[in-house]
């Protein structure tokens, strides 16, 4: 209590000025509002906009625009000198919302399908991931999976929900047979249940890693045929998810990329271009640029993902996830360096990157990894 007490009245800072290096600077207000909230203002009293930091990625993200470095002592004086107390309480906040075993919080777009009662499971467990406690991770999520009594009429969408999240741990740490063993095994105990449209969906893209492409548009087809069959849904009953034709587009025009059907991949990405961009109620739902990033990343199409990353930082004034993924250092799974370093090298996305990346310095590769041992 008086740790949060003493973090909220922090006093505001705007950092000294910078005399040494020639970067583009505005004005930034730094304020800890919480042990796990900060925020940033930037820019004149006039036209101030607003830097939200609850995530280790968005210290991150922060950390890696040059035009926020007035903050970035403040920052790193409430997050840890590499972020390791930032990390820390926030996998304490998660741990205590466990505890009370039940919230309306929902992080992410699986948790946003589930009971409040399942939701501080997923909120404790991305926190332990994210702080590079897989292994602790993948326990909670799999003892919670055991223990769903198979009578609720929640019990296939709990399944599914987990089951996804475990693959998914598994695809981050670029394990991707693991992640296809793990839905292998999630989709039969399901039965006829049409939530496991949701998992063959995944396993599709789980697919094209393995650079099985043939396999992988085979499985999206009939995932797509499924899906759109009368009285269908990824969900159980008659509900669609808003925008799964653009989940559908991206696997489907990436494996015909991948089989050298170029101009069928065009045609099939067009979903990706959405003339409204689909909200829901009820469930998170991705972004399409990130859809459109995940394909030309899987097409490893250079100026493609150069474009993407280009709209992304054009579309977010100030930090953003672009800033941490296209670091030098970063590493994605299933994505090599030298590809990465010819995006970043692209004319499309170089000047932006020349006014904005700065490289993150080699106390802060940890976390920008997630703290993976390999």
């Amino acid at each position: 209590m008086m740790i949060a007490l003493a973090l909220a009245m922090a006093p505001v800072w705007a950092g000294p000025p910078q005399t040494a290096e020639t970067m583009v600077v505005v004005d930034t207000t730094f304020r800890a509002v919480s042990p796990t909230h900060a925020t940033i203002l930037v820019g004149p009293p006039a036209a101030r906009q607003l830097v939200e930091v609850r995530t280790i990625d968005d210290a991150l993200a922060a950390l890696a625009d040059r035009r926020l470095s007035h903050a970035w002592p403040q920052l790193l004086s409430w997050a840890g000198p590499g972020l390791e107390g930032l990390r820390d309480r926030l996998i304490a906040d998660a741990r205590t919302v466990f505890t009370k075993g039940r919230t309306a919080q929902a992080d992410t777009g699986l948790a946003s399908v589930v009971r409040p009662r399942l939701r501080p499971t997923f909120l404790l467990a991305d926190a332990l991931l994210a702080g590079g406690r897989f292994a602790e991770a993948v326990d909670l999520m799999r003892a919670a999976r055991d223990a769903e009594p198979k009578d609720s009429p929640w019990w296939s969408i709990h399944w599914a929900s987990m089951s996804q999240w475990l693959a998914k741990a598994e695809d981050a740490q670029g394990r991707f047979d693991a992640a296809l063993g793990i839905l292998d095994a999630a989709i039969p105990p399901l039965g006829k249940d049409r939530v496991k449209l949701n998992l063959e969906a995944s396993r599709a893209a789980v697919l094209l890693e393995r650079d099985r492409p043939a396999e992988a548009l085979a499985a999206i087809d009939a995932v797509q045929a499924a899906f759109d069959a009368p009285g269908g849904g990824i969900l159980s009953g008659n509900a669609r998810i808003k925008g799964s034709d653009r989940q559908f587009a991206w696997v489907r025009a990436c494996a015909l990329h991948k089989m050298g059907r170029i101009t069928e991949a065009k045609a099939a990405a067009m979903p990706l271009d959405p003339a409204v961009e689909p909200q829901d109620k009820r469930f998170k739902i991705d972004p399409t640029v990130k859809l459109r990033k995940q394909l030309a990343l899987c097409s490893q199409d250079v100026a493609a993902t150069a474009r993407v990353y280009a709209g992304m930082l054009t579309a977010t004034p100030y930090a953003g996830e672009a800033l941490t993924e296209l670091q030098p250092d970063a590493k994605i799974p299933g994505v090599a360096p030298a590809f990465m370093k010819q995006v970043r090298r692209h004319p499309d996305l170089a000047p932006i990157l020349a006014e904005r990346l700065r490289p993150l310095p080699e106390a802060f590769v940890p976390a920008l990894n997630g703290w993976r041992s390999g």
